[in-house]
């Protein structure tokens, strides 16, 4: 088969300008996705936030913010909102996601489970 000096030029071409990332790994859809460390307490004899905090900072977790409502789309960090944080010994223990407390430098997404 005969080959035209311009097409082996362009093969050339195309070899040399991915060989900078020839050792490199591409991109998978689990690189972008990471674990949240989480948190689950049970409910049973919680009353309200206050309480629920109380008891995560007696067993070592820090810098504990409890929310009034779940983050959503529009509001993903409501633990950031003093409105939503400002009464927790008014705030009942909810299902589900509660707020934030810190252990050991790690943040940890407090759920709540009956």
């Amino acid at each position: 088969m005969f080959r035209s000096p311009r097409s082996s030029f362009l093969a050339v071409g195309l070899i040399a300008l991915g060989l900078p990332f020839a050792g490199t790994r591409i991109a998978h859809a689990e690189d972008f996705i990471s674990r949240v460390p989480t948190l689950h307490v049970a409910i049973n004899q919680l009353q309200n936030q206050a309480q629920l905090a109380e008891q995560l900072r007696g067993e070592g977790y820090m810098d504990v913010v409890l929310s009034s409502t779940y983050p959503s789309p529009a509001n993903p960090n409501p633990q950031n909102n003093p409105t939503l944080t400002s009464h927790p010994e008014q705030t009942p223990v909810h299902s589900g996601w509660n707020g934030v407390a810190v252990r050991n430098g790690v943040t940890f997404q407090v759920y709540a489970d009956r």
